[in-house]
């Protein structure tokens, strides 16, 4: 019989062998709680000084003014702390689908009318104002801190096939309660309870995506899909007041 040891070959594919489990192994993470991510995560985004953000929609429509005319499809914009924000909203209307300009300081937002496209401060209660979204004290952050229970890891993912970023994110489940949700998002999310995953950068905590999902009022079997996707962390831009009537 031919002794291993004596046969180059036989040592080379045994090497291999044993080579295939770490090249081949499941990619891994630091070990942390899923409660101290959710800490940590809320803490970077409170320490901002901006980011920038796109927000998408699907399901049921989810109304921007009282009359219940344009519904909320999309918005991409920036925020700067700590009450700033811009954006280019798409909103959905009878017969139309177009996009819609809206500055937001503190709590006063303007709008480019749908029709005229001039800049025109908007009533106090129409809903998305950005700047509140995204305020370090009742906004995301404020509700990630208070609002979750059921707090749990998830398999890490990498977004980078849906357009998210090429590595590997601490992944987090929760359950939040709705009324903080729904007056901060000026009443487009909840008042019910919703579900929430995070996708949350290893090392700088940042967190890049979130999703909330909530039941349809007219069929809880189905529901209405969140996604809120943050990038660029600390790199500003400059958001004024617009000039009224141009």
């Amino acid at each position: 019989m031919m002794r291993l040891r004596n046969n180059p070959l036989c040592l080379l594919i045994l090497f291999l062998l044993l080579l295939v489990p770490s090249a081949c192994g499941d990619p891994s993470l630091p070990e942390i709680s899923a409660e101290e991510l959710v800490q940590l995560s809320s803490e970077r985004m409170k320490n901002s000084d901006g980011f920038q953000f796109v927000i998408e929609r699907d399901g049921a429509p989810a109304y921007l003014d009282p009359g219940e005319t344009l519904s909320f499809r999309r918005a991409t914009g920036a925020y700067v702390a700590p009450d700033r924000a811009l954006a280019t909203v798409r909103v959905i209307g009878p017969g139309i689908i177009t996009d819609v300009d809206v500055i937001s300081v503190a709590e006063i937002q303007w709008q480019t009318n749908v029709v005229t496209d001039v800049w025109e401060e908007l009533p106090p209660n129409w809903g998305f104002n950005p700047a509140v979204l995204f305020d370090g004290d009742i906004g995301i952050q404020a509700v990630l801190l208070a609002d979750l229970s059921e707090i749990a890891l998830a398999e890490p993912e990498n977004l980078a096939e849906s357009e998210g970023p090429d590595e590997l994110l601490y992944s987090v489940t929760a359950v939040a309660t709705g009324e903080n949700i729904y007056q901060m998002s000026g009443y487009l999310i909840g008042p019910e309870q919703v579900d929430i995953q995070l996708w949350i950068r290893p090392e700088t905590f940042e967190l890049v995506r979130i999703v909330v999902r909530e039941p349809e009022p007219e069929d809880e079997e189905l529901e209405s899909i969140w996604q809120v996707d943050i990038s660029n962390y600390d790199e500003l831009i400059d958001i004024e007041p617009p000039e009224l009537g141009n």
